[in-house]
Parts: C-alpha cells; structure tokens; sequence
C-alpha cells in the first residue's frame, strides 16, 4: 500500500528519491508537501478493508457501523471493517481476553471466527456473584449477528455465563452460527471444502451456547461441526438456569438448519432446549444432531426441568418441530423424554417432512418421544418421517405420555392418569416403538391413557408394550382409545404381561360404567388396515395375572372389575389376532366380539394362548358365488297385468346382482320390472350396482330391453340393454359390469374400462 507521503509527492509532480537528497530539500518544499499531504488525508474518503484482529493482544469490542463494523482492541478502534476476522496469534495457547458483540437495532454484525481459543473460567475465584466472572463471546442488542466458523474454535466462560452466550429478551435480536464459506473464503462445494468448528463450555448455570443464569437464550445455527455443554442447571444449546420463584430465565429458543451438532445439558437442563425451570422451542429443519441430558429431568431435546413452587408449573414444556434432518441421538434424563418434555411439562412433538430419528431414549418414567414424568403429549408424525427407534427406559411410553401418578390419600388410592395423544399419518413409518415396563409401545405411559390414531400410508414394524402396558393404547392402569384406518400397516402391536396388543394396559378397573377401551379399525378410499397384534401373557407367578386380549382389554387381578372394550370394525381389513389368555379380540367379560357386514375380502385370524383357532361368524368375507345364468323371477305374490293394455309395475329378483356402498359394504336393494323396464333401487348417496355381462344376456333373453338405476340424490339414469351388449360384444360373461351414482354424478364400467357415455 503507497504511503499518504508517496502520494503527495507524485501529485507534486517528484520521484521518491533518497534520504540524502530529501535532506537537502529546502524547507519550504518540505513544508508544501506536508501540507498537501494533511488536506489530502482529511478530505479523500478511504477505502474500507479488512482486518485481522488478535484476542492475544487484548478485549475485541464490535458494534455495527454505517459501512460494516466498528472494531476496538485496546487504544485502536477502526471504522468501517467490512469482514472482521478474530483469531489466535497461537491457537494452542487460550486467552483470557474476550470479545463482545452488540448490534443496534435495524444493523447486523458480521464477525469470523478463525481457530479461536478463550478460556475464561476462573473457578468460583469471585465467589457466588456471576456479573464479576467473564464471557469468552458475548452477543447483545436489538440487532442481528452471525458469525461464521473457520478451523477449530473453543469458548469456555465462567461462572454464570454462556461460552457463546446470547441471553434472550424480548427486544434482543437474532444469533446465526454458520459456515458458509471454506476457510479459504471460497464458496463451499469444491474438493477442497473446509468445515469450521466450536467447542462452547458454559459455567455454573449457563448454556453451551444461548443463555447465562437466570435468562432465555436464542440461538440460530445452519451450519458447521457445533459441540456445547451446559453446566449445571443449564442446557448444552438454549436456556440458562431460571428462577423457579421469580419465574424468569430458563427458556431455549432453538433453530437448526444444518450443521453437525453434539449438545449435552447440565443436570435440570436439555441436550437443547431448556434450561432447569425453563421450556424449550427447538426446529430442526436440517444436520445431525446428538443431545444428551446427563443429569436428571431434562429432555435430550426440547424442555428443562418443570416445578411447581406456587400451584403453577414452571418450566419443563417442550415444542419441538423436526422436518428434516437427522436425530442421530436424542436421550432424555431420569424422569425426562428423549423428545418432548422435561419433568411434568407437555411434551408438544410434530415430526415430518423427511426428517429420520434414530434413537430417541427416554429417561425411567419418560417417554421416548413426548412427556417427562407427570406430563402429557401432543405428538404428530406425518409426512415422510422415519422413527428407527423410540424407547423408554422404564414406564413411559416409546411414543406417549411419560408416568402418571398414583398416591394414597387416606379414603384410598388416587390414580392421576397422564394422556399419550399420538397421530400418525401420512407415509410415516415406525420401525420400533417400546417401553421397558409399565408403559405403552405407542400411547400411554404406566398410569397413562393412549389416545392414538394411525391412518394414510402408516406402517408400525414393532410397538412393542413393557410388562402390563399395551403395544398400542394405555399404560398399566390406563384405557387405550385407538383409530386405525386407511392403508396401514401394523406388523406387530405386542402388549406386556397382561396387556392389549391394541387396546388396554393391565390393571385397568373402571371408574364408570361407560369405562370402555375402544378400538375402531376401518378400510377408507385409502386402502385397508394389515394389523398383526399379540396380547400379553400371564404375569410370573408372584403377581397372577391372566394374559390379555390381542385387540381389547388388559387383564386383572382376581376379584378386580376389568374394563371392557367396545371394537369396531369396517370395511375391508386384514388382521391376525392372537390373545395372550382365552381371547383374542374382546374381552374376559364379554368374550370375542362378532362383526358383521364387513367387505369382500376380510380376512379375521383368531387364536387363544394355546394356538386354538377362536374364529367367529363373519370374520371371513368372499366374493359371492354368481350363478353361470342368472335368472328373474317375480317376487312371491306379485300382482300380474289385469288387463294386458296397462303395464304393472312388480317385484323381481335378480340372481347374482348386489349393490355397495363407497366402503365397498354390500347394502340392502331392490328391483322392479314394469314391462321391458328393469330398476335397481338402493338408498344411498354413494352406491355400485354389480352385474356381468352374462347376466345382461341373460336379462335381453328375458325380454328386458332397458335397465334403470336409482339412488339418493341423484336423478335415476338409464342404459338400453343392446348398447351395453354392443359396447363389448365379444367379451366373456363373466366380465363385470359396474354402475355407480356419486351423489349426482354415474358411471359405468365394462370390465374396467368407462362406458359412462352409455348413459341417459
């Protein structure tokens, strides 16, 4: 770069020359060129370049300029600096300087990170008081700041403060760790990409990265290879530690994009999330991501620790929102959820896109994904989501509720009942949902209530309940109420000792008369249910107990009052049901349950413990057989013409023809003929009248020559009978005819193909 004295002195028309000549300049030159010099520096705008600034050589202070930033190391402060880059002089030797980071509002800071290393942790040298220990980074105001990653980075704070801390309010702005360029300054996706990393270690109290003791924390993160810890009470990304009695702090706000991420929670705190007495709102869009809650209570991802100091809960709800991306690990600690909630706080949970959990593992008496202990869930799987694995140490539910309550209070035992409310729907698939003991596979945790509805395209590989909690429904002592419907696939729903594979956990005795465990499986314009379900055994012979229904209801101990289950099924479906105890879909009280009027095609498997087929009426359903010449006769006691010159309208049945409704169930029809007029009655909106062409030939030799359908809300159409033959004349007959109303819309089919232009 040309000195100021270089430029002056071309602009006065001389050569630089040497310091023997430049001595025998007569002073006024020199006094000429000083002075241009001076009016040339303050009065030319300069150009802004960047710098790099050491933390070796003392505390960095950026704020947002008018043209980039404001940057101020000890007595130097430079305006303008368009991409601040802080490094170390020796990467291997920690600082114990500190950059602080503050964007106005409506501004945003853009600082780089390059092989940084900050530790300020001092002990607890200050005693008990955070604001007199240090922060490694620290990012505040109204405004925006990203910083970007390139080589290996370490902040470790001290007491009360976050390694990367951005402590949430609510006029604070956004923090977005990324890494969007090689460390090189190249754009990604060459042979030679770089990927850029923190190590952030909070204090006492405080976040990894997000928020210091007694505050929220707000982090955005698209990219780079992130590992946080939290310490004590605090989360590894998100929440410092809240005040319990102030009711402040705690709280996590958490969005990820991308990146490699690796989060571990103090005791009281999540993975990510929040902190203890705090509620964590994690999205995961994108990256890999391992979260562990090392100590109790909080949840792998979403919230801390939940109290209860004045009759309000404080803290532990968890929103977690995962589209995309991949859970490599999520584990929640004692009493917590792998996903969801920390100790007695909701567990909110949508899962979709095509987001993949690989393990998902819940504390003892957490769920896999959803509540802690004492907390319900809201949990929704859809889209293309995979779930590899969900799993509850001990009674929670694998996807669900965490543990109820149960407590004596003098008059007697008082069951606090927690609610697994789960859907999933879409093209979702489970490939293994289960609880240790106690709770459900999908549904309810021990002492819990499963309220689980499975539709669309789901497949279930294995829901698979602890000893006493269904494979699908209630926990011990806990009803299930279950929806299966559509093209779902079950391959197995496998209930504990004593409990429902599908339906209700054991022990469960009613509180009402309308106590009932209600399982509704039905075929939809979607496709039909495939479920396999196994009800549980007999409990070891310590704890009698008798083995359970595969659909319908736990078992219970003698002289208790089971529930009973109240079962509906639809349609067409296929199911293979084998009961732990004498019954397979039912209950002990009222024994296997019948279904009638079900669809061509449904195929009911029926087995006892001792593999004895328990099999009902109606559980199977065929084609019916149609005669090879199907015939009209007149009803018994038709009224036949008086006179020959009117035409009688008469019943006529004819041999083979069935209607169905839009679930392809065969309902109630008539026909009439009235001259060489035949018409098909049903009293539906949606309904199918099924012939063949045999039988249409058989029906013009009879003397019809036109055939009417009629139905709900449509007009009666009609179709002559040698158009119907000659739009096929050389077909079989046994090729079907298919005539169907839709409201006030028809069709016709031959063999498949559309001959709705037949109709009139």
């Amino acid at each position: 770069m040309i000195s100021y004295r270089k430029l002056a002195m071309r602009v006065l028309g001389h050569s630089p020359v040497s310091a023997a000549r430049t001595a025998r300049r007569s002073t006024a030159k020199r006094a000429a060129a000083l002075a241009l010099t001076a009016a040339l520096v303050v009065g030319m705008t300069l150009p802004a370049f960047a710098d790099t600034w050491y933390i070796d050589d003392g505390d960095i202070s950026i704020s947002a300029g008018e043209n980039g930033n404001k940057v101020t190391q000890g007595s130097t402060t430079k305006e303008n600096d368009t991409d601040t880059v802080i490094t170390n002089r020796e990467p291997s030797t920690a600082s114990s300087n500190t950059v602080t980071i503050n964007a106005d509002e409506g501004k945003t800071v853009n600082v780089t990170l390059d092989n940084v290393t900050i530790n300020v942790d001092e002990g607890y040298k200050y005693g008990y008081e955070p604001n007199a220990y240090k922060t490694a980074v620290s990012v505040t105001g109204s405004g925006n700041t990203n910083i970007e990653l390139n080589g290996n980075n370490t902040l470790t704070s001290g007491y009360g403060h976050a390694g990367l801390e951005h402590n949430k309010t609510d006029g604070s702005g956004t923090l977005t760790i990324q890494d969007e360029k090689n460390d090189d300054g190249s754009a990604k996706g060459s042979a030679s990409d770089t990927t850029g990393s923190l190590t952030a270690t909070g204090g006492y109290h405080s976040a990894g990265i997000g928020g210091s003791d007694k505050q929220d924390g707000q982090v955005t993160i698209t990219g780079g290879e992130i590992t946080a810890t939290g310490g004590n009470g605090a989360a590894g990304i998100g929440g410092g530690a809240g005040d319990k009695y102030a009711a402040v702090g705690g709280d996590g706000d958490v969005t990820i994009s991308g990146g490699t991420i690796t989060a571990t929670g103090g005791s009281l705190g999540a993975g990510i999330g929040g902190g203890a007495y705090g509620n964590g709102t994690v999205t995961v869009t994108d990256g890999d991501i391992t979260a562990k809650a090392t100590g109790n209570y909080g949840a792998g991802i979403g919230g801390g620790f939940g109290a209860i100091p004045k009759d309000t809960l404080i803290g532990g709800n968890g929103t977690v929102t995962i589209s995309g991306g991949t859970i490599t690990e999520a584990s929640g600690g004692y009493m917590a959820a792998g996903i969801g909630s920390g100790y007695q706080g909701l567990g909110t949970v949508t899962i979709e896109g095509d987001a993949v959990i690989k393990n998902a593992q819940g504390g003892e008496a957490g769920a896999g994904i959803g509540s802690g202990t004492y907390g319900d869930s809201e949990i929704i799987i859809r889209g293309d989501a995979v779930i590899e694995n969900a799993e509850s140490s001990a009674n929670g539910a694998g996807i669900g509720s965490g543990q109820g309550d149960l407590y004596p209070d003098g008059d007697g035992m008082v069951i606090d009942l927690t609610v697994g409310n789960v859907t999933i729907e879409g093209n979702a698939k489970i490939e293994n949902a289960k609880s240790g003991s106690g709770g459900s596979g999908i549904g309810g945790g021990a002492v819990g209530i499963g309220n689980v509805i499975i539709r669309g395209n789901a497949q279930i590989g294995n829901a698979t309940g602890g000893d006493e909690g269904a494979g699908i429904g209630g926990g011990v002592l806990g009803t299930g109420d279950v929806t299966i419907e559509g093209n779902v696939t079950i391959e197995n729903a496998q209930g504990g000792a004593g409990a429902a594979g599908i339906g209700g956990g054991a022990e469960t005795q009613p509180d009402t008369e309308d106590t009932r465990n209600k399982v509704s499986i039905k075929s939809t314009e979607a496709g039909s249910p495939n479920i396999t379900a196994k009800g549980g055994g007999v409990l070891d012979e310590n704890a009698p107990l008798a083995g359970a229904a595969a659909i319908g209801s736990g078992s219970v101990a003698d002289g208790a009052t089971e529930v009973k289950s109240d079962i509906t099924i639809e349609g067409k479906v296929t199911i293979d049901a084998t009961g732990g105890g004498d019954v397979a879909i039912g209950d002990s009280t009222n024994g296997e349950t019948q279904f009638s009027g079900l669809q061509v095609g449904t195929t009911i498997t029926r087995r006892n413990a001792k593999g004895d087929d328990v099999s009902q009426p109606g559980d199977v359903v065929r084609e019916p057989e149609k005669p090879a010449q199907p015939t009209v006769t007149p009803t018994e006691g038709a009224e036949a013409p008086s006179n020959g010159s009117v035409e009688v309208e008469r019943p006529v049945t004819v041999e083979g023809l069935y209607v169905t409704n839009v679930l392809g169930k065969q309902i109630t029809h008539t026909c009439t003929q009235n001259g060489t007029t035949l018409t098909i009655r049903a009293n539906g909106i949606v309904a199918s009248a099924h012939l063949t062409l045999g039988m249409v030939r058989t029906l013009k030799a009879q003397g019809v020559k036109t055939l009417v359908f009629t139905t709900l809300l449509s007009r009666s159409t009609t179709v002559s009978v040698d158009a119907l033959l000659a739009a096929e004349p050389d077909a079989p007959d046994e090729m079907a005819v298919v005539w169907t109303h839709t409201g006030p819309r028809a069709a016709l089919t031959i063999g498949g193909a559309d001959h709705s232009d037949l109709l009139k």
